[in-house]
């Protein structure tokens, strides 16, 4: 046959492209269905793995709508592919959180043009991540003793390591520190081994019933029982860091006991992470939408871990620009009035 004649390169192109045709061939929409494509989180971490359970419940539930999600780089890809892709506006859905869009507001990198002509809506919340530092060194217990330390926070490009290093700034430590990017698990992994002397880490928060859900890092650091605390941000820290250099996040009490490995009340920080769609986005859709999530949430909360926390009161709760479709909603079911 004329193909065994091909370059190994030539053949395994063609092959990956026929296997590429035929999936999506067999996964297309009927006629009438409309195919969304959720832009989510880096896969592992959860919000990729609950998104999936909003595609198959849509599959099973919606005669309009089919979703496909796919993990991303994170929430600044996310909003920069949506300020990219006005064509796909009617289509696309996205995880974001308040720091982005504050980014693009103030024209900071990677936004130099702002958001453009995009136009935010909510549809419903993801999870509020707290975030904190974590040490097994008995001798670093506040922000001041963190000068000298390896620190590691997130991806360089991340929202979560943009707040973290606001928040350093504030404390005036960020230029007496030795900063490390790297994904989260590594950053366990780090703190387990000891190449790193402090790390970023997070536990997933529902607002709405102020229950927290562990992540599998922080319950590895637990399980650990090598003496690992957090580190203090410090309410008057926090505080500065919201309303003097602007960062929009939420402080938080905590209450003793609330978190693994928490042996006081803390004052801490969180970002409430959200799905959203432009303002374009067809009001029908949007109601489709949500109309099947709240009337099946119990398929997200099949898929463990952060889908866990999901709630019907959660879902909208906090979310101040709502698209129309939405909220049309959750005031049938009676979450918002």
């Amino acid at each position: 046959m004329e193909f065994l004649r091909w370059s190994p390169r030539a053949l395994a192109s063609f092959l990956a492209v026929f296997a590429l045709t035929i999936f999506s061939m067999w996964d297309a929409p009927a006629q009438g269905q409309t195919m969304l494509t959720h832009l989510t989180a880096p896969a592992g971490i959860g919000e990729y793995e609950w998104a999936l359970g909003v595609d198959r419940l849509l599959k099973k539930n919606s005669k309009s709508l089919r979703q496909r999600s796919q993990p991303t780089q994170g929430y600044i890809y996310n909003l920069r592919t949506m300020i990219n892709s006005p064509a796909k506006w009617d289509t696309l859905v996205f995880n974001i959180d308040p720091i982005g869009p504050w980014l693009a507001k103030n024209k900071r990198p990677p936004f130099p043009d702002g958001l453009g002509k995009l136009q935010i809506r909510g549809l419903m919340n993801c999870t509020w991540p707290i975030w904190t530092l974590v040490t097994r060194d008995p001798n670093v217990n506040n922000m001041s003793d963190l000068k000298g330390r390896r620190i590691a926070l997130g991806g360089k490009a991340g929202t979560a390591t943009v707040m973290a290093e606001e928040t350093l700034k504030a404390a005036g430590v960020y230029d007496k520190v030795k900063l490390q990017y790297l994904s989260f698990a590594d950053i366990t992994s780090g703190l387990l081994d000891g190449t790193i002397d402090v790390g970023l880490a997070l536990l997933w928060y529902n607002a709405a019933a102020n229950k927290i859900g562990p992540t599998q890092g922080m319950v590895s650091l637990e399980a650990s029982k090598r003496g690992f605390h957090f580190v203090d941000w410090g309410a008057d820290i926090l505080r500065k860091t919201h309303d003097e250099r602007g960062v929009p996040y939420k402080i938080l009490t905590v209450p003793k006991g609330t978190m693994p490995l928490q042996t006081k009340t803390m004052v801490l920080y969180a970002n409430p992470d959200y799905v959203a769609v432009s303002k374009d986005f067809p009001e029908d859709r949007a109601y489709e939408y949500i109309k099947q999530v709240i009337a099946h949430l119990d398929v997200v909360n099949l898929a463990g871990g952060l889908g866990g926390l999901f709630t019907p009161e959660f879902l909208p709760f906090g979310i101040q620009n709502l698209h129309p479709g939405a909220k049309r909603a959750y005031r049938e079911a009676g979450l918002i009035k």
